[in-house]
């Protein structure tokens, strides 16, 4: 019966991710201009192979509500000449603030891997979706051979995803698309996985979403969240220093108010009577 139940799930999420795949590639074909407040962002959305700034419209609404300020860096969504599109992206890192955090998604990991020294310093931390590391099958029936599954060019780079301040490969637990599946996994002890399979649903199933904020607000807190928690922790203080007082004030009352003490009557001696003679011979007599 488990085995079953498990079935018809990978079933149903295969759909899913055809389904977002092509909501992906609707939202490749829709034209975009440039972002004039790309330098605000705190977070930045790098796209991942056939999908366009839209596609990660839920994503951000939700980074939204959690204080941050994503922005989205836009790459060509089909692209045949890899070193045209990392140059593309490496003029928005231009405009970006430094130590700023990227999401990359598949893709677009392997494109940020790719960056000049000038805009990788700028990344305080990367975080992936999907990328797969070592290419994918995908690309060997695409005229695109530096990222096809065991390219010498990504063999050669791989290892430079460690010279980023602060690297976190998020994979599927099982892909549909960027085959092979090992090729998401980067090793050395650093993957985080996810339960839904599906490369495109990582960006837009709800528990995928709920899991990329709860490791964000983690790892790198935004900063009004930073914010409300000095305003908190001032607060309690303030709090603490008002009751300290209130006690120092009622233990100085207590030690400078006379005290009143009662009179305790003492209570009569009762005295005792002569003893007569002719008692004290009645007693001897006996």
């Amino acid at each position: 019966m488990k085995k079953i139940i498990s079935a018809f799930r990978t079933f149903f999420y295969f759909l899913s991710e055809i389904l977002e795949f092509i909501l992906s590639v609707i939202s490749s074909l829709i034209p975009s201009g440039k972002d004039p407040n790309l330098s605000r962002g705190d977070i930045y959305i790098v796209t991942g192979f056939l999908s366009g700034p839209l596609f990660y419209r839920k994503l951000c609404k939700a980074l939204e509500a959690k204080g941050y300020q994503p922005r989205v860096l836009r790459i060509p969504s089909f692209f045949l000449n890899t070193k045209k599109a990392v140059e593309i992206l490496a003029k928005q890192m231009d405009r970006i603030p430094v130590k700023s955090v990227l999401i990359a998604h598949n893709t677009g990991g392997l494109l940020t891997l790719l960056l000049p020294d000038r805009s990788r310093q700028k990344i305080r931390g990367l975080v992936t979706l999907g990328t797969p590391f070592r290419g994918s099958y995908l690309f060997s029936i695409l005229p695109v051979s530096g990222l096809r599954y065991g390219s010498p060019y990504l063999q050669e780079l791989f290892k430079t995803f460690l010279f980023m301040d602060r690297f976190h490969p998020l994979s599927p637990m099982k892909e549909f698309i960027f085959l092979p599946s090992s090729s998401s996994i980067y090793g050395e002890e650093r993957d985080l996985w996810f339960d839904i399979p599906g490369n495109y649903n990582q960006v837009r199933k709800s528990e995928n979403i709920r899991t990329i904020l709860e490791f964000l607000v983690f790892h790198y807190p935004s900063d009004a969240a930073k914010e409300a928690e000095r305003a908190g922790m001032a607060a309690l203080h303030e709090k603490l220093v008002s009751q300290k007082k209130t006690q120092n004030a009622v233990k100085k009352k207590s030690v400078t108010a006379p005290t009143s003490k009662k009179r305790i009557s003492a209570a009569p001696k009762k005295t005792r009577k002569p003893i007569s003679k002719k008692a004290v011979k009645k007693k001897t007599k006996r």
